[in-house]
């Protein structure tokens, strides 16, 4: 069970191989639909289109439902 920001607990399985050298790390659950749009539009070069696109509806940042 792993903590997710705005859904609480989410339970998820564990790694399957146990390598001594290299133990695996737990992964993390999926962030919210939309919530990384900034990341994401930042990492090409386009965070400064954000409001334009959210405006326009391109990109959904809050309110998207999962599933």
């Amino acid at each position: 069970t792993r903590e997710h920001d705005g859904l609480g607990p989410v339970t998820t399985i564990g790694p399957s191989a146990r390598l001594s050298r290299t133990p695996p790390e737990p992964g993390k659950p999926a962030p919210r639909p939309g919530s990384d749009a900034k990341l994401v539009l930042a990492s090409i070069g386009r965070d400064g289109d954000l409001e334009r696109l959210v405006d326009s509806g391109v990109v959904v940042t809050e309110g998207v439902v999962a599933g």
